[in-house]
């Protein structure tokens, strides 16, 4: 059974936060007043703060921001639904062989790039050809197992593949379609034979897709801009925003004042409670969670003393107050079953759960070599300076711990820095709070992200499983083309993941954001209120096409 490609190094951007600051006045008017001025003649752009750099190069980003990003200004064969649903989207309708070796899609026929030009069938294959050439971003998902794509006219493209990828379908939400000929005429020198640099460098400031926006201009640490494209082939309403633009903005004072001037419409993923609860009390602004389908997870470094012993580390897992964590620190979130979210295909929902128990953890710690010995072996969790309510996640952890004999240290760290000390196990902290997003809307997303030993040293992986039997599992669930037999499975390594609990899978954590609900109509934030599913596929929430500003 083949191995899957190395994870590559442009994941590490994800979640990295350089940040500028932008200046404004306090918001002296009344509530009222602030909640509706302007409403109906108002410019319609929404503008969303992000962390930064960013790489809107379909090949090179992938982190939520730069997902975000290419949901707006490029498009992809099949789209996510609200609920995660893939359905049709540049492609009309698709065929698979019966060995799954060759997929066979037929285009939409009147697509325009935001240069006029038609799309063809010649611009999908070049686009997944450039991806598995560049081989970062997403490219991790199609590299193992798409040997090439071909047009055979000008409506049809082949995917030829090296071995069976049962989720291939959904995959292709993260392969955006570009613009041949725009790419091919603004080559630079590179490394890539007659196709240079394949364009990477024109493409960190502008764009070469048939998305709804367009780039119109980037500032790669500080802001990104785009407008409506007219000639979108899905059409617009009256009331779709005109504009877009992420900015660099993270103080939580100008985010306040930001917001309270109606010069900001949705907020970053990133606020403290504290001050999403004073935005949510200003008429006008609302905040709403969207579940992403990412899980705060708790990963124990396996391979140091104590984590690397399993009954210590379910010690760790009962010392865990998940219903403060779910009531107090993210309130309205629900305690995680395990690794996959329950807005995945393939979640189980049988799953054991852990739950806060000083008795229970005692009594795996009396198992554990290390039981007579705890004031020997210090244990550290690492969080991230950027993210305030993690450090809570700490003190409430420490507070058990304290109750049975171990002592636990908490590290405040730069992203940055979190990402290097995962180079090797030996700078890898005892426990890292880590919560990325998966790429498509299968468990298999998850557990090949999360816990295949390819993954081992990077912000995905802080636990260095580097477990032969998951990773062949792994394998064996990607390659199975029956989705019932798949579903199966990813069952099954769940349940083995559960045994061997190399981490505390805390709460399915909700992206909450505040946004101007006075007069933007958000569907995925509505969506949220109902208590559906919303965008639970990594940048996805923020699809601006489908907003509305209200009349």
């Amino acid at each position: 059974m083949k191995k899957m490609g190395k994870r590559w190094l442009a994941l590490f951007l994800m979640s990295v936060m350089v940040f500028s600051s932008c200046g404004g006045n306090g918001g002296d008017e009344s509530k009222a007043e602030s909640a509706t001025a302007g409403t109906g003649d108002r410019e319609k752009i929404v503008r969303i703060t992000a962390s930064f750099p960013l790489q809107s190069d379909p090949a090179i980003g992938s982190n939520s921001v730069e997902a975000a990003v290419m949901f707006n200004i490029y498009d992809s064969l099949v789209f996510p639904d609200v609920d995660g649903t893939i359905v049709p989207h540049l492609a009309e309708k698709w065929d698979v062989s019966e060995d799954g070796m060759i997929y066979t899609f037929q285009i939409r026929k009147g697509v325009k790039f935001h240069d006029g030009s038609e799309m063809t069938a010649e611009d999908v294959a070049f686009s997944m050809n450039r991806l598995l050439a560049i081989g970062e971003g997403f490219s991790y998902l199609f590299v193992p197992y798409v040997k090439e794509a071909v047009a055979k006219d000008d409506t049809t493209v082949e995917f030829h593949m090296k071995q069976t990828f049962g989720p291939f379908v959904s995959a292709l939400v993260r392969m955006s379609v570009l613009n041949k000929d725009v790419v091919m005429a603004n080559l630079a020198e590179g490394p890539y034979g007659e196709f240079g640099d394949y364009g990477k460098a024109y493409l960190l400031t502008a764009d070469a897709g048939c998305g709804p926006y367009r780039i119109t201009e980037v500032s790669v640490s500080e802001k990104m801009t785009a407008e409506k494209f007219e000639d979108y082939y899905l059409g617009w309403g009256e009331n779709n925003p005109e504009k877009i633009q992420f900015v660099a903005v993270n103080d939580s004072a100008t985010i306040r004042t930001l917001m309270s001037n109606r010069e900001l419409e949705i907020t970053d993923e990133w606020q403290s409670m504290e001050n999403l609860n004073t935005l949510s009390a200003i008429d006008g602004i609302d905040v709403t969670n969207m579940y992403t389908g990412a899980v705060v997870n708790l990963e124990m470094n396996t391979k140091i003393a104590p984590t690397d012993d399993i009954h210590f580390r379910k010690a760790m897992s009962y010392l865990m107050d998940y219903a403060t964590v779910t009531s107090s620190i993210y309130p309205g979130a629900k305690q995680a079953k395990g690794p996959v979210s329950g807005a995945y295909l393939g979640r189980d929902e049988d799953l054991f759960q852990y739950s806060y128990d000083l008795e229970k953890a005692k009594e795996e710690l009396k198992k554990s070599p290390y039981y007579d010995q705890l004031s020997n072996y210090p244990i550290t969790i690492e969080w991230s300076a950027d993210v305030p309510d993690e450090e809570k996640i700490c003190l409430l952890l420490q507070q058990a711990c304290s109750q049975v004999g171990i002592t636990l240290n908490i590290q405040k760290s730069p992203f940055a820095t979190l990402i290097a000390n995962v180079a090797t196990p030996e700078t890898t902290s005892h426990i890292t709070i880590m919560y990325p997003s998966d790429s498509y809307n299968e468990a298999g997303s998850v557990l090949a992200l999360r816990y295949h030993s390819t993954t081992s040293g990077t912000f995905t992986q802080y636990e260095w499983l580097l477990n032969d039997d998951i990773d062949a599992a792994i394998e064996d669930s990607l390659q199975t083309l029956n989705q019932e037999e798949r579903m199966e499975k990813y069952k099954k390594i769940q349940q083995d993941l559960i045994e061997l609990c190399p981490t505390i899978w805390v709460c399915e954590w909700a992206e909450m954001r505040a946004y101007q609900s006075g007069y933007l109509y958000w569907p995925e934030a509505e969506q949220g209120k109902n208590g559906g599913t919303n965008a639970p596929i990594m940048g996805r929430s923020m699809y601006c096409r489908t907003m509305e500003f209200r009349n």
